[in-house]
């Protein structure tokens, strides 16, 4: 098992580094995943068996030591018993600070207007908590592709308060919605509140809890789980590293085209920026003419092989 560690500790390293990369080319200040359990988590969760996130030759016993996490977490634990657990998750009283946090955000989020999902939404809505006297911040994780995983980046708000820090997810529900719900799985929706707010193991829960029953959902109508429906996919948006600004304005999106065409993968050199607005002139420069473009956009094969 020791060598397992060892491989696990690369992996995660590795990982790491990637979230970093992205990260690094956006404003606000850098935070790691806040324990190295919340990193081995988010590792554990891209090598699901079915997910195929890491090369085919990757440690057996890496790999046999997931199976046997996965068969633990997922007991008999009946339909009713999950939707007891996510009620119990949303609806603990005995937080004063939750409940302080949740009522400021309902006031705040009144008459803000736009996508409750969108990162202008989102940033209207954490100035407006600054502006009540709370240490609220906009997040934004961003990853690479990592086998059959995409590529993606996700934006939330987090207020930390005595020590403690909290997440604020409006519409939480929708982060979870999957094409052809049975309805137990649609019960489980039934149960989110418009406004989620709780610690982050509170929420580490829920993502586990729904990606069990968003899986098994599926599989029972005979449907393939997409990779940005899978656990490794929607641990990313909230357990990884992340960036977080405090700036009631974006900033730099003037500069945002120069910024993505800077992007790069670790390991490589970032292409050169290529411009794909040419006008005439600079068209006969490089020896094209308009009656050629024409030819390639009319189908002419053997003119198109000459620009290939």
């Amino acid at each position: 098992m020791a060598r397992v560690r060892v491989r696990f500790e690369r992996v995660a390293e590795a990982f790491q580094g990637v979230s970093w990369a992205r990260l690094g080319e956006s404003s606000g200040s850098e935070h790691s995943p806040e324990s190295f359990t919340d990193l081995s988590d988010l590792v554990n969760s891209f090598i699901e068996r079915d997910g195929g996130a890491f090369d085919r030759d990757h440690d057996k016993e890496v790999v046999a030591h997931e199976k046997e996490q996965n068969h633990a977490e997922s007991s008999d634990c009946s339909d009713s018993e999950t939707k007891d657990m996510l009620q119990n998750l949303f609806g603990c009283d005995d937080d004063g600070d939750r409940d302080e946090i949740r009522a400021a955000t309902e006031l705040a989020s009144k008459g803000l207007i736009g996508d409750r999902s969108s990162p202008g939404f989102k940033r209207q809505l954490m100035a407006r908590l600054r502006d009540r006297g709370f240490d609220a911040g906009l997040c934004k994780s961003e990853w690479e592709k990592t086998g059959r995983f995409p590529s993606g980046n996700y934006e939330y708000i987090d207020v930390n308060v005595s020590g403690n820090r909290y997440i604020i997810e409006v519409l939480l529900a929708r982060e979870f919605e999957i094409a052809r719900p049975t309805d137990k799985y649609t019960s489980l929706l039934d149960v989110f509140p418009q406004i989620f707010v709780g610690k982050v193991e509170d929420l580490k829960q829920v993502v586990r809890q729904m990606c069990k029953a968003m899986k098994e959902s599926m599989k029972s109508m005979g449907m393939h789980v997409p990779p940005w429906r899978r656990s490794g996919y929607m641990n990313s948006k909230w357990f990884g590293s992340y960036k977080r600004t405090t700036n009631e304005v974006p900033t730099g999106k003037a500069q945002s085209d120069e910024a993505f065409a800077g992007k790069r993968a670790v390991g490589f050199e970032a292409l050169p920026a290529i411009s794909h607005y040419c006008r005439d002139d600079c068209a006969r420069k490089v020896g094209l003419r308009v009656g050629n473009l024409v030819a390639v956009l009319n189908g002419n094969g053997s003119m198109g092989m000459n620009y290939l």
